[in-house]
C-alpha cells in the first residue's frame, strides 16, 4: 500500500517534457532580450530588444544622410589577351594534305594537340589512358583559371612539323576525339 502512494504522489507531479521545453525556451528568450536590452542601450545598435521596443515607441522619422557614392574604378585591364597569343595560338581546323603540304615550316614555334580540358583530374586520366591503350603519348597539364578554379589540359606533343600534328589530329578523329591544334612558341610547350 506504501508503494501505491508513492507511485500516486509521482504521477501527480509529472510535467509532460513538450511543456518543459517551451518553459525553458521561453526563459531563453526572455533572457537574451533583457540582456541586449541591458548592454545595447543608447548605443543605437540593432537586435531583438531593439526590434521589440521599436514596436511599443511611436514611429520616428529619421532623416537619412545619403553619403556620396565611390568613384567608380577603372576596369581591370587583363593582359591574358595580349600575352596568350604571344605564346600559344590555336590554330584553324586541318582542311586537307594540299594545304600543309604548301606550308612552310616555322621557326622557333612547335605545335601540340589538346585532346580535352576537365575539371577533375581523374575525368582527365581517364582520356589520357584511353589514348595511352591507343598507342598515343599523353600529358595532363594543370592550369588554374580565375574565377573558374581549376582546370587539367590533356596534351599530346610538342610537333616540330605540322604534318606530325595533322596525321596525330587524324589518329585522335578516328577515336572520336576531336582536338584543338595549337601553335607554341618552343620553350613554352608542356
Amino acid at each position: 500500500m506504501a508503494q501505491a502512494r508513492r507511485r500516486s504522489s509521482r504521477s501527480r507531479f509529472r510535467k509532460p517534457g513538450w511543456l518543459l521545453l517551451v518553459v525553458g525556451i521561453g526563459i531563453g528568450v526572455a533572457g537574451v532580450m533583457l540582456w541586449q536590452m541591458y548592454s545595447h542601450r543608447g548605443d543605437g545598435r540593432g537586435g531583438l530588444a531593439n526590434l521589440f521596443s521599436s514596436f511599443s515607441k511611436p514611429a520616428q522619422k529619421v532623416a537619412v544622410k545619403k553619403e556620396p557614392e565611390p568613384a567608380k574604378l577603372p576596369k581591370p585591364k587583363f593582359d591574358f589577351y595580349t600575352i596568350l597569343p604571344e605564346t600559344e595560338t590555336v590554330l584553324p581546323e586541318w582542311r586537307s594534305k594540299t594545304k600543309a603540304a604548301k606550308a612552310k615550316p616555322e621557326e622557333g614555334v612547335s605545335y601540340i594537340l589538346q585532346a580535352g580540358s576537365f575539371a577533375g583530374f581523374e575525368e582527365a586520366d581517364q582520356m589520357k589512358a584511353k589514348l595511352a591503350l591507343s598507342g598515343l603519348v599523353a600529358q595532363i597539364q594543370k592550369i588554374t583559371i580565375e574565377g573558374k578554379g581549376e582546370y587539367h589540359r590533356v596534351r599530346l606533343g610538342p610537333y616540330e612539323k605540322i604534318e606530325q600534328l595533322d596525321a596525330t589530329a587524324v589518329q585522335l578523329q578516328k577515336l572520336g576525339i576531336k582536338a584543338i591544334r595549337l601553335k607554341v612558341k618552343k620553350g613554352e610547350a608542356g
